[in-house]
């Protein structure tokens, strides 16, 4: 199964956003979003997700669901979006946040399956210490971590992690990353995540696109798409390229300490 964007535009007002964006995600797959600041990563997911109504555009699922005519609790069933904070205007305690994520599944209140994805939730994402705390009470990186789990609880067909590491230390960084991939894998999800880090982006994503100024410029393998030039082009930045052990890494050059890096980098392969 895939999900097949084709011809997506965006904007508000007359300042344009999106400028016919085409991508596809399969199913059992992490694709990548990188791109500067202002490319239209988390636009591009919030369209999808019809937090934005795009100008024009569509959205397939195994080509013949079109999630621009579904009701909002038949998205739900099929889409979850991880925003990048968290924002609740009640208390509510990690499993209550938890538990929004099965709303679609059940009418009136959660049954003991659901609360058991609950449960499973809070285990992958290492919550138990959590458990009983509000969130308003959680520091950035754990209330990332509660979304994330939601998503999870909510058995999705589709995931949208818009730079779900933002908030997160490096330990939790690559713990969610790791977690996002093998969610994928295992249970068949087509994921999309909106990313910042270039070399965290090559180690775990299948494919990466690249985005500049609302337009797609490359869409490939991290081999195929992370190369030194198209880099410089859209962050004016020059980098190393290296390819160890089956990974690809980017260093900057410019960087005081870039040559020890380089020399490492090197070693390790």
């Amino acid at each position: 199964m895939t999900l097949r964007i084709t011809d997506l535009h965006f904007g508000y007002g007359r300042r344009k956003i999106l400028h016919g964006v085409d991508l596809t995600a399969h199913k059992g797959e992490l694709l990548g979003l990188l791109g500067p600041n202002g490319s239209g990563k988390s636009t591009v997911l919030k369209n999808i997700a019809r937090i934005h109504t795009p100008t024009s555009g569509s959205f397939r699922w195994d080509e013949t669901v079109a999630l621009e005519d579904l009701r909002r609790r038949e998205l739900a069933r099929l889409v979850a979006y991880v925003p990048q904070t968290i924002d609740v205007s009640f208390e509510l305690d990690v499993r209550e946040a938890i538990v929004l994520g099965r709303t679609p599944h059940f009418a009136g209140r959660p049954t003991a399956e659901d609360w058991d994805h609950v449960d499973r939730a809070i285990e992958l994402l290492g919550l138990g210490p959590l458990v009983g705390r509000s969130v308003t009470e959680l520091s950035g990186g754990q209330a990332q971590r509660v979304l994330i789990a939601r998503s999870l609880a909510q058995q999705p067909s589709i995931l949208l992690l818009d730079e779900p590491t933002s908030a997160l230390d490096i330990k939790y960084q690559l713990q969610t990353l790791r977690l996002a991939r093998q969610i994928t894998r295992t249970a068949q999800v087509a994921a999309i995540i909106a990313i910042h880090d270039l070399s965290q982006a090559a180690r775990y994503c299948d494919r990466i696109a690249f985005l500049q100024d609302g337009h797609v410029l490359a869409v490939g393998t991290p081999e195929d798409v992370l190369t030194a030039e198209r880099i410089e082009q859209m962050y004016g930045i020059e980098v190393s390229i290296i390819h160890a052990n089956g990974s690809v890494q980017v260093i900057p050059r410019d960087e005081p300490d870039s040559t020890v890096a380089l020399e490492s980098a090197t070693a390790a392969a």
